[in-house]
């Protein structure tokens, strides 16, 4: 998915994840963060990911034992078009409104397919992933 713009499959996965080990999903997002930046390099959009990702896990955690795929769907989708506000911070930091209010106004077309996309891999994947998850789950932690 890689050649998409800001479509992926790690929102879905921090939901997933989430609802089934909430408080300790945390641990998967630290997990992945320090991997993905040895795989992509390390830049100002670094500091992002230490917190963009478990802002979803925390999002998630108190409403997981909610099994609604439309919510979830929204939650994801929201998630998505507000990344690059999520993201803007240190631009605010660094630079002042200016430059983060130019950081979330230049983003917003990666906002729009992140959005659209996060939405559609929810619909599609929810149910089937969420019982092959659990599946497996409740059969090896026994």
């Amino acid at each position: 998915m890689a050649p998409l713009p800001n479509i992926e499959l790690v929102s879905f996965l921090i939901i997933i994840i989430a609802r089934r080990f909430g408080i300790k999903s945390l641990i998967s997002v630290y997990v992945f963060v320090p991997l993905e930046l040895l795989t992509y390099g390390f830049h100002i959009w670094s500091l992002n990911y230490l917190y963009v990702w478990a802002i979803l896990a925390l999002v998630v955690i108190p409403i997981r034992k909610i099994d609604n795929v439309i919510l979830y769907t929204v939650v994801s989708g929201i998630f998505g078009i507000l990344f690059g506000t999520l993201c803007s911070i240190p631009y605010f930091v660094m630079g002042g409104a200016s430059m983060g209010i130019a950081y979330i106004i230049s983003g917003i077309s990666f906002d729009i397919p992140h959005c659209i996309g996060n939405a559609v891999l929810m619909v599609i994947l929810y149910i089937p992933i969420t019982k092959a998850f659990n599946y497996i789950l409740d059969k090896t932690l026994k």
